[in-house]
């Protein structure tokens, strides 16, 4: 056997190692994806127990702007038995009515809030 095919022969036998190293990459990746936790919000349960359910659910969410005109007009309207602000909400979160269109990334980190569409009160609570 020549140098060249010697080598071309050395080369291939690596390229093969090389995808079988990406298969088996590509493979471990799906393995973990389909292992992973749903997070869609219609199947998430909410569990009562988590601190954010208990402080949020069915209490009435008042917007920054709707916050600064009920300031501006002189009235107190934030009871915090029955009404919550974003300073209520961790720093990473987001806040949607129900039906709205959301992106569908996932950040185990932020807590998203659904609220009722027509009177902005709290539905449910999740992590994602």
């Amino acid at each position: 056997m020549s140098e060249t095919n010697k080598l071309s022969a050395a080369a291939a036998e690596q390229a093969v190692g090389v995808q079988a190293s990406v298969q088996d990459a590509n493979a471990q990746l799906f393995a973990s994806l389909m292992n992973a936790p749903n997070k869609d919000p219609s199947a998430v349960s909410t569990e009562s127990g988590d601190a954010y359910y208990q402080k949020l659910v069915g209490k009435k969410f008042i917007s920054p702007a709707e916050c600064d005109k009920l300031m501006a007009e002189g009235k107190d309207a934030i009871d915090p038995n029955n009404t919550f602000t974003v300073d209520d909400l961790p720093k990473n979160h987001r806040y949607y009515k129900e039906g709205d269109m959301i992106t569908l990334d996932m950040d185990e980190s932020r807590l998203n809030v659904v609220l009722n569409k027509a009177s902005s009160v709290c539905q449910k609570v999740y992590w994602g």
